[in-house]
């Protein structure tokens, strides 16, 4: 009995496989990094801005501030990519699971006939 699908089949799956092990572990990195950056603006002390008219303009409170801002934004960017990776990892685990359900058809169909 000629059975060429399956090779096609199984390379898929294996490499579907391979994927998810990879966004796995990227979103491991990801959630990682997210902890690493919400540590480090927690550990930053920012006093408040200085009442104007103060004479405020404190160079190194601003550049704290900036400081901030962009570990925000990485944040945010972190989260955006641990989102996508995890949105990734969902469809194939989808397609996964589509392909198991129809070659476990399949099988089933051949066990039938053979059993015939």
């Amino acid at each position: 009995m000629a059975i060429e699908w399956l090779d096609p089949l199984e390379s898929r799956v294996r490499d579907a496989v391979a994927r998810l092990g990879e966004l796995n572990e990227e979103n491991r990195t990801l959630r990682d990094r997210i902890r690493d950056l919400e540590t480090e603006v927690a550990t930053l002390s920012i006093p408040p801005a200085a009442p104007e008219g103060d004479g405020g303009g404190d160079e190194e409170v601003e550049a704290l501030r900036v400081r901030v801002r962009e570990l925000e934004a990485g944040l945010a960017a972190a989260e955006t990519e641990r989102a996508a990776a995890a949105a990734a990892a969902r469809s194939w685990e989808v397609e996964r699971d589509e392909v198991r359900r129809r070659v476990e058809a399949l099988t089933g169909r051949l066990e039938g006939l053979v059993g015939e």
